[in-house]
């Protein structure tokens, strides 16, 4: 499960970082051990509270672990960078 979220993007030309706990209050239905789930409903939130900007990483911490997971936006969507394909015209 994870419980910290630290995310990084672009926001008026200036690279940010937001972070926050993940909760089942802040991310309601969503299988918090499900990193793309939660930073794709992160980033959704974001946009719906008119906190518009390019987001591009995020990392998670997972609670057992204690380890934090890199996810990137890579082809329209998030993913893990670990399974990220090498070359760039390759979708998975």
């Amino acid at each position: 499960m994870y419980i910290y979220y630290i995310l990084r993007g672009i926001q008026n030309g200036k690279q940010v970082e937001l972070e926050g706990d993940v909760n089942e209050e802040e991310f309601p239905g969503i299988d918090l051990n499900n990193g793309s789930a939660i930073v794709s409903f992160l980033t959704k939130k974001l946009r719906a509270e008119g906190m518009l900007g390019e987001w591009e990483q995020c990392d998670l911490t997972d609670s057992f672990f204690g380890r934090e997971d890199d996810f990137i936006y890579f082809h329209d969507r998030w993913m893990r960078r670990s399974d990220a394909p090498w070359r760039k015209d390759k979708y998975n």
